[in-house]
């Protein structure tokens, strides 16, 4: 995100709705929130990581926005936190999200779960794409991937560590199959070490995709 000069207003805002897969602890809702995204949903589809999930917003005095009501638009300090169920969940439910980013990290381990990924990785893609992309498959990009074009329909990064070539295999045919472009830009979108412990961090088996719904 702090590459992504493109996203940001004049007052340092991040322009776009952002949900995230597998939240986990919600850090990255944490980070979206103080980076001022426009709207911020975390999901997750186990209910007491969720639970978990809300209780961390709270202590970092984020406000979480509850199933059928709103917080007001003047509180700037807010998220959702969703259940979703990759197996389960329908189109509908997806409705509200509507996100212009998708985020993901380490969410590629299970080949059984790998089509219900790709399923709703489609559903949030599909919205609002009313163009194509020339992107190719698993290509090295080399260009800027966080710039205003990549984000003029709905796209999403999911960062992975392939600890099982055949389970990411199965990723890679599965999105193909569904018409999803994965895109691997994790040489030219190399990560800033902004704390000193990730200098010694061995960072060369986690990747960077970025996937787009091809027309």
């Amino acid at each position: 995100m702090e590459k992504d000069s493109a996203a940001f207003d004049g007052e340092d805002r991040l322009r776009h709705r952002t949900g995230t897969l597998g939240s986990g602890v919600g850090l990255v809702g944490v980070c979206l929130n103080y980076v001022s995204a426009s709207k911020v949903i975390l999901t997750d589809g186990d209910a007491s990581t969720l639970e978990n999930m809300k209780g961390n917003m709270e202590m970092n005095n984020l406000c979480v926005e509850q199933e059928g009501s709103q917080l007001p638009e003047e509180n700037k300090n807010k998220v959702q936190c969703k259940y979703l169920s990759w197996e389960e969940t329908s189109e509908s439910d997806l409705w509200d999200c509507r996100p212009d980013l998708v985020l993901g990290a380490d969410i590629i381990y299970d080949p059984v779960c790998v089509p219900h990924l790709i399923r709703v990785l489609s559903m949030l893609l599909r919205r609002g794409n009313n163009r194509g992309t020339n992107n190719v498959a698993n290509k090295e990009e080399t260009s800027n991937e966080f710039s205003s074009a990549a984000t003029e329909v709905p796209v999403a990064y999911i960062a992975t560590v392939i600890r099982n070539a055949e389970t990411f295999n199965c990723f890679d045919k599965a999105a193909a199959d569904a018409k999803l472009s994965v895109v691997n830009i994790t040489n030219s979108e190399a990560p800033l070490s902004l704390l000193p412990y990730m200098l010694s961090y061995d960072r060369s088996s986690v990747q960077l995709l970025k996937i787009t719904l091809l027309s």
